[in-house]
């Protein structure tokens, strides 16, 4: 059976609205800490001084709870780019310095929720109110990419430049989400490339495919 999105009234009273607001603070810090297996209502009770009863009056029970921090989370971090985005004069920059910013941008506000964002993926394959709100929020990151990179569509090599800009910004989420996995996997990865190095490269990567389609056969 599909699962359905458990709506979270906005409380009328303030004292209600800070009870919600401490919820919320603390499963989150739960996840990004310890896991989303960490995560059970006496828990979420304890560190937000509130009561079972007050928990199930606003969120209905744990699944329910995580959609409401991934939607609290999500939301975050596309404000964060959106705020961070307007703070520059993208008119002045070229393509290869509008990824390498949209990159740096993309990993600062969502920097420290790697745990939060494995939650979301893994729970995600199971669940589909995480998958469509990770979709939702996915599109939402693109649009914004897409509409900064065809700024400089004058020098993408590609015949549509935009469906060019899509692959570019799915490529760097997908990169996203390989190396949080990867991370958080607990056994040995091979080699070793630190979290720099790699967004350098995938910059390098995402710039090359931009300014050079493949050639027709």
């Amino acid at each position: 059976m599909a699962e359905t999105l458990h709506e979270v009234k906005e409380p009328r009273q303030q004292r209600s609205r800070d009870s919600q607001e401490r919820i919320l603070k603390a499963a989150e810090a739960l996840i990004k800490s310890k896991g989303f297996e960490a995560l059970t209502t006496a828990e979420v009770v304890r560190r937000s001084n509130t009561s079972i009863g007050t928990l199930y009056a606003r969120f209905g029970d744990k699944t329910a709870l995580l959609h409401a921090v991934q939607d609290r989370v999500q939301s975050r971090e596309e404000a964060c780019m959106r705020n961070q985005i307007a703070k520059i004069d993208w008119d002045a920059l070229t393509l290869a310095d509008s990824v390498r910013r949209l990159l740096e941008i993309k990993q600062t506000a969502c920097d420290g929720d790697d745990r939060l964002f494995e939650a979301f993926v893994v729970h995600g394959a199971t669940d589909p109110v995480l998958r469509a709100q990770g979709y939702r929020h996915k599109a939402a990151v693109e649009n914004l990419e897409v509409e900064i990179l065809l700024k400089s569509a004058d020098e993408i090599g590609h015949a549509d430049p935009e469906a060019a800009a899509r692959v570019a910004s799915r490529l760097a989420q997908a990169a996203q989400e390989e190396y949080v996995q990867r991370s958080l996997a607990g056994g040995p990865l091979p080699g070793s490339a630190p979290p720099e190095l790699l967004l350098e490269r995938l910059a390098d990567v995402i710039i090359a495919y931009l300014k050079n389609p493949a050639p027709v056969a």
